[in-house]
């Protein structure tokens, strides 16, 4: 019973732990964002379209992990801005495909900068070993989760 106990405390700490470090990195991420006039899920949307684009809006709101179910209002801002493209899509007329504008790839490689420069502090602070242990232990968690699949397909987890 007392280890039962422990265990639902360490569970505690643990998602409390999780909370702290992704609304803390998310600040950080916004931070170094800010010079670009762009949010961080704006950012991750243009990054999927440079990696992965031109996609539907159904297969871009699937590689998403930062917003669940569809990204039109993420996608209708950035149209606005001039960053992507709505393409008539080529097998079916009533659809469309979503592509970067050359504004949007150069918007791109200035955010894939900034993210760089959080990767490489966050390396600074927590060597490879505990990086990858950290990464398979939230593997671990998230491998029967709906967004496992998701990380999946951007090569986030095996």
């Amino acid at each position: 019973m007392i280890n039962l106990k422990k265990n639902i405390e360490l569970a505690e700490q643990l998602r409390y732990l999780i909370l702290a470090a992704e609304r803390q990195g998310g600040r950080m991420l916004q931070s170094a964002l800010s010079k670009e006039s762009i949010t961080g899920s704006q950012a991750e949307v243009l990054r999927v379209l440079e990696e992965r684009g031109p996609l539907s809006l159904k297969e871009l709101g699937f590689l998403l992990i930062c917003e669940g179910g569809s990204p039109s209002r993420l996608v209708n801002t950035l149209v606005q801005e001039g960053y992507i493209i709505r393409d008539t899509h080529p097998k079916d007329s009533r659809a469309v495909i979503l592509r970067l504008s050359d504004k949007g790839v150069e918007k791109s490689k200035r955010v894939t900068l900034v993210e760089q420069e959080l990767y490489t502090m966050i390396s600074r602070k927590i060597d490879k070993d505990k990086l990858e242990s950290i990464n398979q232990i939230l593997c671990e968690l998230l491998s029967e989760e709906p967004i496992a699949s998701s990380l999946q397909a951007r090569g986030f987890m095996k």
